[in-house]
């Protein structure tokens, strides 16, 4: 179901989803407002939940907290990936980076993620949630992750920058097949009416054939 070759927060997120729609499908069917919150605040499962399946696949949810997931009073919640847009397009947002990729199509989404880390060897944190600093520094410095690279090209499709999505998607069609396979099999996850699921469809059908 999951692949040993996904990064550790690709694993997260994948089991993650599939353990939710595994769960919560039953109970959510015939809920629409509860459905309604899940989308505006991301899916939650019960933090004893994700502990029994981030343990054994050697997921440290704690370096993950704050980056895709969220910890509150014994339930952990996946990001909505809108909340990840100042993590990982800066200050100024995912409309400065589509400027930016459209300006240097060559360049592709990569470098346009996480500016705020630019020259910076020891980050302050930018929001609480118990993610340590030195984490931040550690996954910066190994650079954007497919997820990341999903999640950015996801918000460009939110914000309807075409055209840098466009030039992100072939990037990435040369960069290889991790991109798209992540891609497929998260809108495979994603509940049906998630605004997630509804990005990855139309990013995917986007994607040249």
């Amino acid at each position: 179901m999951v692949g040993a070759a996904l990064e550790e927060d690709a694993r997260l997120t994948a089991l993650f989803l599939w353990t939710h729609q595994s769960s919560g499908d039953a109970a959510a069917d015939g809920e629409d407002g509860d459905e309604d919150r899940e989308e505006a605040a991301g899916l939650a499962l019960p933090f004893d939940v994700v502990r029994r399946f981030a343990q054994p696949m050697g997921i440290d949810l704690g370096h993950w907290t704050g980056r895709v997931v969220g910890q509150a009073k014994g339930v952990v919640r996946l990001l909505a990936v809108a909340e990840r847009e100042r993590e990982l397009f800066g200050a100024a947002g995912v409309g400065a980076a589509a400027g930016w990729i459209d300006s240097d199509p060559s360049g592709g989404l990569q470098p346009a993620l996480f500016p705020e880390f630019e020259a910076r060897p020891c980050p302050a944190p930018r929001r609480g949630v118990g993610r340590a600093v030195a984490d931040d520094a550690e996954l910066q410095a190994a650079g954007a992750t497919v997820l990341d690279r999903v999640h950015g090209a996801m918000l460009l499709q939110a914000g309807g920058h075409s055209g840098a999505l466009r030039t992100t998607i072939e990037a990435e069609r040369r960069r290889g097949p991790e991109f798209l396979r992540l891609a497929n099999a998260l809108s495979a996850l994603y509940p049906r009416a998630s605004p997630e699921k509804r990005l990855l469809d139309a990013m995917i059908l986007a994607a040249p054939r």
